[in-house]
């Protein structure tokens, strides 16, 4: 079974900014508009991860978590970090309120926006901003 991370790392649709070592992806199944996925190019855990490497995934998710701001304005993030077998940081952006029936009894989260056009709104502001 292949590696769903890597898998969306060759995905140009979902990459918003990629650099030698970390890309930025917007989640194909997103739980909101912005879901974003921070990840190292390379398929490695935390244990395996040097320390620069994690600190540069950390500023990526603080300069993105003022991107999504800028574009979405949401009430807050939940940011989550998993750690194996391909360690990655989710950041997803939350409103009040964002959790719906749809998702409580039909197990459906109704996104207001497709994820191209979450794309390309996010890279619009990733210029912007100077990345």
């Amino acid at each position: 079974m292949g590696c769903e991370i890597c898998d969306m790392i060759n995905n140009e649709e979902l990459i918003i900014i990629k650099n030698e070592k970390i890309v930025v992806l917007h989640n194909p199944r997103p739980f909101n508009n912005g879901h974003i996925i921070i990840t190292p190019i390379k398929h490695q855990s935390i244990d395996e991860a040097e320390e620069s490497l994690l600190f540069e995934l950390m500023e990526l998710t603080k300069k993105f978590v003022n991107i999504l701001q800028r574009v979405y304005n949401p009430h807050g993030f939940n940011i989550g970090l998993s750690l194996k077998p391909h360690m990655y940081v989710q950041v997803v952006p939350r409103w009040n309120g964002d959790v719906s029936f749809m998702t409580l009894f039909y197990n459906v989260k109704v996104v207001p926006e497709t994820v191209k056009d979450s794309v390309a709104r996010i890279r619009d502001a990733v210029r912007e901003y100077g990345i």
